[in-house]
């Protein structure tokens, strides 16, 4: 084992850096970086760790509070894309109010990605398609929820009552 002296103290080198999983996106390499952050643009300036993938460029940039080091950075990655993989992974809802499949469209000007019900027009929109995905199953799942509440609500007013309420 090699040992070094730095401030008059005797410290171990660190492991390797592992190595990053690939994207989830499109299975690219990916990288930790270094992002350059100036507070107030006077103050003065420190250094943030992001990670993203050198084809695609899906990721995360280093900003306030992120990762301070590259072992931060590829362990924030790591998480990232086991989250992304359970999103991928998981179907796409139907829509709750007509029980359509959702339609993939792309906004022309914004370069947006967007699932929008074919029927009634319930649109997710953002500028990441795991994004998008995530939010219209959130929102789906939201809606049935609600759907239910309501209806244990309506037995339990019926009971309450004695009659029928619609």
């Amino acid at each position: 084992m090699v040992w070094w002296k730095r401030d008059g103290k005797a410290r171990q080198p660190e492991e390797p850096l592992p190595e990053p999983l690939p994207c989830p996106v499109c299975n690219g390499h990916a990288e930790a970086v270094i992002d350059m952050y100036t507070i107030g643009g006077y103050a003065g300036q420190d250094d943030f760790w992001g990670c993203r993938c050198s084809v695609c460029g899906y990721g995360f940039f280093g900003a306030t509070g992120g990762p301070r080091s590259e072992r931060e950075a590829i362990s924030r990655w790591e998480i990232l894309v086991r989250n992304t993989l359970d999103v991928i992974a998981e179907p796409l809802e139907e829509c709750p109010k007509c029980h359509i499949a959702p339609e993939v469209k792309q906004n022309v000007v914004e370069g947006q990605a967007f699932l929008q019900c074919p029927k009634c027009f319930e649109a997710v929109c953002g500028d990441a398609p795991v994004a998008v995905k995530f939010k219209w199953n959130r929102r789906c799942r939201r809606r049935q929820a609600a759907k239910l509440k309501a209806a244990r609500q309506a037995r339990l007013l019926e009971r309450v009552i004695g009659e029928d309420v619609d």
